[in-house]
């Protein structure tokens, strides 16, 4: 798909300014092509994905679903259409409870004379996000797919794909359950390679490939080793160090985590993985999952993702190790040890420093968590506030007021945002790799408060 020329005059040919948030107008920023090429591409795959499997569809859900089809059809094609003609963003119209929020950011961001955002020159981190509510809209306004899920079979097969390394995490994981004693040492060595088993999963994001499943078939824990030095930053041992300090706390026995999680099939089978041995090894007592109460990002994790994840786990899949993994997940939520929750909050534009003045239950709720693990480049997006720091500052002052709680981010790069680096390692990483913010090629997990 080309850009139009008229796209490309009307933005600048620099980087963005440092310090400042993201907005696509800037051509040698990461919003750039992704608003002008890969966004409209995901967009048309949404599109082609319901034509190849419309026979599927009316099957389902009856044949008055043809007509919905074709109004989506239309609706997708529109969007594309004003992203790449950068029109000016138009009010929601369904009957969402969020709808009144959006209407009102829309408002906010318009001029004292009305004109409205358009997709070059807003906000980014507000107009990706409008994409895909505005995705969401041409579904949940229709008759028969109102609470149809474009993406949820690609994130199912990016799960089935990966099955040989889930087996060889979930032997790993398994060899546990069954030991009386804690060996520090082994805590010490092994607590990073969950935490960096859940990092990498992010590479398995099918936003980069509109849907397409990319199957992870080395294995996890030799990849993490093999993937050491593409990590910028590591701060692994100060977490697994806060970690096994806690158990020996004996006046804090109901430790809860917090995972805003964030790509379903693969990467959330690393994220479980992380979870139950964490609850293991007790070093919390209770869990908390937090997806998307709609489809979003292509790839991000909602109720029917985490339920069925469990469900095929626990009784379609042909792997042994795995169905016990499965079964025992299934107590977990069954018993309350763990719970999936779907706030709003997290499929509205905002960063997490406005959570506690938009959305003061939540933030509550979080300040109740013994630690909270951010997954993935949208959610660190949020937390740093998608702007675009000199890649020295300090993560914990890019954070914010968002101090709910002891905060750890895994993310893998996708995105031009940065920070916490040492002095030079941005300049050095990008005079031998360009492309090295972009791609998902290097990660970082950072701390906050440990």
């Amino acid at each position: 798909m080309t850009v139009d020329n008229e796209l490309i005059r009307l933005c600048i040919d620099e980087s963005p300014p440092r310090n400042q948030p993201l907005v696509a107008k800037y051509i040698r920023s990461f919003a750039f092509p992704v608003l002008s090429k890969l966004s409209p591409f995901n967009i048309s795959k949404t599109g082609s994905y319901l034509e190849a499997n419309k026979t599927a569809i009316l099957q389902k859900y009856g044949p008055g679903a043809e007509n919905d089809i074709t109004s989506v059809l239309t609706k997708l094609n529109t969007l594309i259409t004003d992203i790449l003609n950068n029109k000016p963003f138009r009010e929601l119209v369904s009957d969402n409870v969020d709808v009144e929020i959006w209407n009102k950011v829309l408002k906010d961001y318009s001029d004292e004379d009305g004109n409205r955002p358009t997709w070059l020159f807003t906000n980014w981190l507000y107009c990706e996000c409008y994409i895909h509510r505005r995705i969401f809209e041409a579904f949940e306004t229709s008759i028969y797919l109102k609470n149809y899920d474009p993406f949820y079979e690609q994130k199912m097969q990016g799960l089935v794909s990966c099955e040989d390394a889930m087996e060889l995490l979930g032997k790993f994981l398994i060899k546990y359950f069954h030991k009386e004693d804690i060996d520090i040492k082994n805590l010490h060595e092994d607590l990073p390679k969950m935490f960096k088993c859940a990092l990498w999963g992010n590479r398995c994001d099918l936003s980069q490939t509109g849907g397409d499943a990319i199957a992870q078939t080395e294995c996890p824990l030799v990849l993490v080793d093999a993937l050491q030095h593409l990590m910028l930053v590591d701060e692994s041992p100060k977490a697994v160090d806060f970690l096994c300090a806690s158990l020996n706390d004996a006046t804090n026995d109901d430790k809860i985590l917090d995972i805003i999680l964030d790509n379903a099939g693969y990467e959330l089978f690393t994220d479980l993985c992380l979870a139950d041995y964490l609850i293991t090894f007790k070093f919390v007592n209770t869990i908390r999952f937090h997806g998307k109460v709609i489809p979003w990002f292509i790839s991000d994790v909602t109720t029917q993702d985490f339920i069925n994840t469990i469900d095929y786990l626990s009784y379609k899949i042909k792997s042994d190790v795995l169905k016990e993994l499965g079964k025992r997940w299934e107590n977990y939520m069954k018993s309350g040890q763990w719970k999936f929750e779907c706030e709003q909050f997290w499929t509205l534009p905002f960063s997490f420093g406005q959570i506690k003045s938009l959305d003061n239950e939540l933030y509550t709720k979080l300040e109740e968590s013994f630690l909270i693990i951010s997954k993935g480049d949208l959610n660190y997006r949020k937390l740093v506030g998608d702007v675009y720091w000199n890649p020295t500052v300090p993560f914990i002052e890019t954070v914010g007021n968002f101090k709910p709680s002891k905060l750890i981010a895994l993310r893998t790069l996708k995105s031009d945002i940065t920070c916490g680096l040492p002095e030079g390692l941005a300049e050095h990483v990008s005079k031998t790799d360009p492309n090295w913010l972009k791609e998902g090629k290097y990660a970082v997990i950072q701390v906050d408060g440990i």
